[in-house]
């Protein structure tokens, strides 16, 4: 009976779900950047969507994913659990035919089912630029190499850094990290080169993990806020030992028709 009741609740639901599809009605899950659900249907959300096309442009021009991810953390984009926008985030973003309008649900395809953001042919250079960039992986992969990629920040402003390179004259390739702000007019912090400033960072991480007296401070910390776990612990053990223990007297209480002085219990 149960497993008969399972299947025909499991055909139920694809059965309401298909008929969703083919109104091209979200069916739950992640929403994509750029987009929003009023009433099951996908709307553009004016705040992200903007941010969705530059993305593509960006990458469409040469950026690389590691950039196009610190330029959207610059702007304040949050993927769609609320965290930092990834590589991977943007991987999915670049491949998502939702951007240009395709509403998919299993083998149910509508073209213009939603509002799109960017347009097809915005679409296909990326798409080409990814297939390329998929044929010489190792390339790429050292142009991605920014190790402080949402983790250094302008000292004048407080926008986020972002990996950039450029080709000398002489075709010597130079990394370094710059301001977002810079790109926007509104800071001028010079650019910091890649190598000095994450050696910097590294070394400031070895003196500290090399640090006696700040090991011996973190341990004792962490001991500190073991003991009070420890604490809490025992506190809520025997709490909920004393309520336990309450709860059993008033039933016999009550069971033998006795009153319960409930206000008379000690804490």
């Amino acid at each position: 009976m149960s497993e008969y009741y399972s299947a025909d609740l499991s055909e139920k639901i694809l059965r309401g779900l298909t008929e969703n599809a083919l109104k091209c009605k979200s069916n739950g899950g992640a929403i994509p950047i750029g987009y929003k659900v009023c009433n099951q249907y996908y709307e553009i959300d004016p705040l992200t969507a903007p941010a969705v096309v530059e993305a593509f442009e960006s990458y469409a021009n040469g950026a690389t994913m590691c950039q196009v991810a610190d330029e959207l953390n610059a702007k304040g984009v949050k993927n769609n659990v609320g965290g930092m926008v990834t590589e991977n985030t943007v991987a999915r973003m670049l491949h998502n035919r939702k951007y240009i309008g395709e509403y998919k649900f299993r083998d149910i395809i509508t073209p213009n089912g939603i509002p799109a953001i960017v347009t097809e042919e915005l679409f296909e250079r990326v798409q080409s630029r990814m297939e390329i960039n998929k044929k010489a992986p190792a390339k790429h992969k050292a142009e991605d190499e920014y190790i402080l990629s949402g983790k250094l920040f302008c000292g004048k402003c407080e926008r986020m850094m972002t990996g950039e390179s450029g080709t000398s004259h002489t075709l010597d390739v130079h990394r370094y990290y710059k301001c977002y702000g810079v790109r926007k007019h509104l800071c001028d912090k010079k650019t910091v080169k890649k190598d000095y400033i994450e050696n910097l960072v590294i070394k400031h991480i070895q003196n500290i993990m090399f640090d006696d007296k700040l090991i011996d401070r973190l341990a004792d910390d962490v001991l500190e806020e073991l003991n009070k776990e420890k604490y809490c612990y025992s506190y809520f053990k025997k709490t909920v030992f004393r309520n336990d223990k309450r709860h059993r007297k008033h039933h016999q209480c009550h069971t033998a028709g006795d009153t319960y002085p409930v206000n008379q219990t000690k804490a």
